[in-house]
């Protein structure tokens, strides 16, 4: 709704009837010349006035060139556009909305009463116009004053408050210092009526870049032999011409690319740095921030040193460090062949007093969250001079005049021992006897006794061993020394074949008989009657009555468990050898024999496994001299069926004899 502000007219309505006058008739109008915005409303406010004996019978609002008294807004055109708001008494005021272009018109107002009709002497004219709006100037550079104005054709009647739009967003001031985001769509409006808005227009203001940013992407780590591009971003106005990409290097910076965009088709670790662009559109040339390249890569190159370098003396402080080419730094760990492992962690390996325990391979890993890489060996060659010296004799027997016999030095070193030296000690007198590993001694005689040593040397030092006793022996006491030797030797052998004898029977190792024919029942018969007339014999009695006078013996009860004889007992007869002068060597000869070879494989295969026999004999082997003998005899009766038969022979099957001759003093 419209309101005009003008000045009143007063339409003074000449009436024709007589007795009235003319002052009593009239029509007011607030504005002739009312003017609106088209879709708008606006209001025709109107009074009138007549003679009070006078009755208002209609009202019209007609077009001033209309003949006929109809309202105009009776027409079906304009439908409910068309209000009003007057009355039959005195208000006649009109209301229009959705204001087009064809309302654009001159109307009047008329009146009739019972007798007279009577009409406005002016018309009321309806202009329409828009809102225009203007940016000034439409193109600025930043910073520069612009103004805003929005104007019509015609001035509003109702003065209405005009208000400004960017880009649909309000804008609160008419006049400004421009920046680049004031440029845009400006468009102007009635307030309240938001919808009757000005054409629009644009307002371009121009700035020199902004914001100029170097990304990389892909944004999160950068791994060696990747694709990675750099972005050169920014806003400006104009848009940016030329884009220059720069690399920080040790003489500043150089050009890397002439263009928004570059790609590291294949990226490498020499690729990392600093980057930088430039971007220019006209105005100015500004520079983006400084953006990071890191490419990460695992270990590569990774190493051991040692300091000092090259072997190392015992007791000396070793540092070994571990180094690596990686990005992200990695974590060091350090290894020893054939070790614990592993050692330690961290850069350096720190032997503070160095030990010949140290020695050895070293190697360390290095990694990373991309990988791990381990050195190469490094070999720690700690020196020291000779220790653990030590003598050893060729021969442990008692050395006897006219032998020889070898003494070998030996010793621990690094580096290997360079030469041996070897001393006699003879009382308080020390003398060198000879040089090299090995001292070999010949033709040995009684004044080649002595304290023997050796001292081994090499360039860090030297160290000297024990003492070694040689004793030189003439033939009596190496004799008597010999035949001493033979006694232990014999008792011994005596010794073990009573213990073999007790794990035969433990493990009960049968060796059966078979069934034998007729003619190997009489040969067995006459076996045992040969070896009962033997043992009856009175010169082996007597023979065994000398013995048994120096014997010892042994008896082992053994469990019952042979059926066929009642005396189960182990006799172990020692009779000590006499003592001639000179003594020779004795030698024990053992002969197991099983009784097998004659019997007939195809009768052992069906024995019954119930008789067994083993024989044992140590026997004396002649020597040039005369021969004092010491032997052994160990007896398993083979018991056979004629055997069992012969019980009244009383020979019992069962006794072990072992004999040993005693040497006569």
């Amino acid at each position: 709704m419209w309101l005009f502000e003008t000045t009143s007219v007063i339409m003074v309505i000449t009436l024709t009837s007589p007795g009235d006058c003319e002052r009593d008739w009239m029509v007011t109008f607030n504005d002739t010349d009312p003017c609106a915005l088209k879709g708008s409303s606006v209001v025709f406010g109107c009074s009138y006035d007549y003679p009070s004996h006078q009755t208002v019978t209609n009202t019209f609002w007609k077009f001033k060139t209309q003949k006929d008294d109809t309202n105009f807004f009776e027409n079906q055109q304009y439908g409910k556009r068309v209000e009003y708001l007057g009355n039959e008494q005195h208000n006649c005021t009109l209301r229009m909305n959705n204001l087009i272009s064809s309302d654009a018109n001159s109307y009047l107002f008329r009146f009739t009463t019972v007798n007279n009709a009577w009409s406005s002497k002016t018309s009321v004219s309806l202009t329409l116009t828009g809102l225009t709006a203007e940016v000034n100037p439409a193109t600025v550079r930043e910073g520069e004053k612009v103004t805003l104005k929005c104007s019509t054709t015609c001035t509003l009647s109702d003065h209405p408050t005009i208000v400004w739009f960017r880009d649909g967003q309000s804008v609160s001031k008419t006049e400004f210092q421009a920046n680049s985001e004031d440029s845009g769509i400006y468009r102007c409006a009635v307030q309240g009526q938001y919808n009757l808005s000005s054409a629009p227009v644009s307002l371009d203001v121009q700035y020199a870049p902004k914001n100029v940013t170097l990304s990389v992407h892909p944004s999160e780590d950068v791994t060696k032999g990747n694709s990675v591009t750099l972005n050169c971003s920014c806003s400006a106005n104009p848009p940016v011409l030329d884009y220059i990409l720069y690399k920080e290097s040790g003489q500043g910076f150089t050009t890397v690319a002439g263009w928004q965009t570059h790609t590291f088709s294949n990226i490498q670790p020499g690729d990392s740095g600093w980057y930088y662009c430039n971007a220019s559109n006209g105005i100015n040339t500004i520079r983006s921030n400084l953006t990071a390249l890191n490419v990460q890569y695992p270990p590569e190159d990774t190493s051991v040193s040692v300091s000092p370098s090259g072997p190392v003396v015992e007791g000396s402080f070793v540092n070994l460090t571990c180094s690596s080419h990686a990005n992200p730094a990695v974590s060091y760990t350090w290894y020893r062949v054939n070790g614990k492992s592993p050692i330690q962690s961290g850069t350096q390996l720190i032997l503070e007093k160095v030990s010949p325990a140290n020695s050895g391979r070293y190697y360390c890993k290095a990694q990373n969250k991309h990988g791990a890489l381990n050195s190469s060996l490094l070999f720690l060659d700690v020196l020291y001079p000779p220790r653990n010296t030590l003598v050893s004799i060729s021969l442990s027997v008692p050395l006897l005049e006219g032998s020889s016999v070898n003494l070998t030095c030996s010793s621990h070193a690094n580096p290997a021992v360079e030469n041996y030296t070897w001393f006699k000690k003879d009382g308080t007198d020390t003398s060198q006897t000879g040089s090299g590993e090995v001292l070999a001694l010949t033709s040995l005689t009684s004044s080649d006794s002595g304290q023997y040593f050796c001292e081994a040397r090499n360039r860090e030092g030297a160290h000297k061993s024990t003492e070694v006793s040689l004793t030189i022996q003439g033939a009596n006491h190496a004799t008597n020394t010999f035949q001493i030797a033979v006694y232990i030797g014999s008792a011994a052998t005596v010794f073990t074949v009573i213990v073999l004898l007790v794990f035969l029977w433990m493990w009960k190792i049968p060796f059966k008989l078979c069934q034998r024919t007729a003619v190997d029942i009489e040969d067995d018969q006459n076996s045992v009657l040969s070896r009962k007339r033997t043992s009856n014999d009175p010169a082996t009695q007597e023979t065994r009555t000398e013995e048994e006078e120096n014997a010892l013996y042994a008896n082992v009860q053994l469990p019952p468990s042979h059926t066929h004889h009642q005396d189960s007992s182990l006799y172990s007869v020692v009779v000590p050898p006499a003592l001639q002068n000179p003594p020779e060597p004795h030698y024990a000869t053992f002969d197991f024999q099983q009784f097998r070879s004659s019997i007939d494989e195809a009768q052992f295969s069906r024995c019954h496994k119930e008789d067994d026999v083993v024989y044992s004999t140590v026997k004396a082997i002649k020597a040039n001299v005369t021969d004092n003998l010491q032997y052994a005899s160990i007896h398993f009766p083979l018991p056979s069926p004629t055997a069992r038969l012969e019980e009244s022979l009383e020979v019992d099957h069962s006794v072990i004899y072992s004999t040993v001759a005693k040497p006569e003093a």
